[in-house]
């Protein structure tokens, strides 16, 4: 689910996003064995969900990245490019929101990750190329996000900020504070790691993982059918 569009892409990167969906599929299949009433498990136990959020944390951080390396491909001159992408994400988004609402309905989601990534790719765009503001913002963002998560709304109006009414319940929920400082973060480290859409180091990296890399390349796909496939083959084998 990354936000860069080139030929010359960076092998790890791809790699590391590849990780993230893999420990996606993991978290999920874990996640609809249980929804399903297959088995029991506690959705809580540490390792979970240290699983579920560290792919969500991963997935998130590499736009930043992605968004840092794009910036250095395209220049300061193309936000209206990501304003366009970050418009179509959050479609994609509401797209789930609609389906959920129809199954399982119960928690559909309001404000999940790609309704999060569509309007972090254009809040945070201007801040590639700009290492301090970026580290700055992330660091308040962070901050906030802690700061916020006790405090409550009357409303659903201001869940996308971070703001929660008693007893709100959704499956997904990435609100802006604080998780568009871990976008900033990203982009922190691309314009760090990748000054001029170039390796700090020299040379290439020279261990592969082909698999990890087109699963990192495909993640927005793969985000979009892997449930459907999850919970009709696991539908299947409680029916059998």
């Amino acid at each position: 689910m990354g936000v860069a569009s080139s030929s010359e892409r960076f092998h790890e990167v791809d790699a590391i996003r590849g990780i993230a969906v893999v420990m996606m599929i993991i978290y999920h299949v874990i996640f609809d064995l249980n929804f399903l009433g297959a088995v029991e498990l506690d959705m809580t136990s540490p390792l979970i969900w240290i699983t579920g959020r560290l792919a969500a944390f991963l997935f998130i951080f590499l736009v930043g990245v992605s968004l840092s390396l794009s910036h250095s491909r395209r220049g300061s001159g193309s936000h209206g490019h990501y304003i366009k992408r970050g418009i179509r994400i959050f479609l994609y988004g509401l797209l789930i929101t609609v389906v959920t609402w129809i199954y399982p309905h119960k928690g559909f989601i309001v404000f999940g990750v790609l309704h999060f990534i569509g309007a972090a790719v254009i809040i945070t765009y201007p801040f590639a190329g700009r290492r301090l503001p970026s580290v700055v913002g992330a660091l308040l963002a962070l901050a906030a996000g802690v700061w916020v998560s006790g405090l409550r709304a009357d409303t659903l109006f201001f869940v996308w900020l971070g703001l929660k009414p008693p007893g709100f319940y959704t499956l997904d929920y990435f609100p802006l504070l604080p998780w568009i400082g871990v976008v900033l973060l990203g982009i922190f480290t691309g314009d760090t790691l990748y000054p001029g859409c170039r390796r700090r180091w020299k040379g290439e990296l020279q261990r592969r993982n082909h698999t990890l890399e087109f699963l990192g390349k495909n993640s927005l796909a793969i985000y979009f059918i892997h449930q459907p496939v999850i919970l009709a083959v696991i539908w299947l084998l409680m029916n059998i």
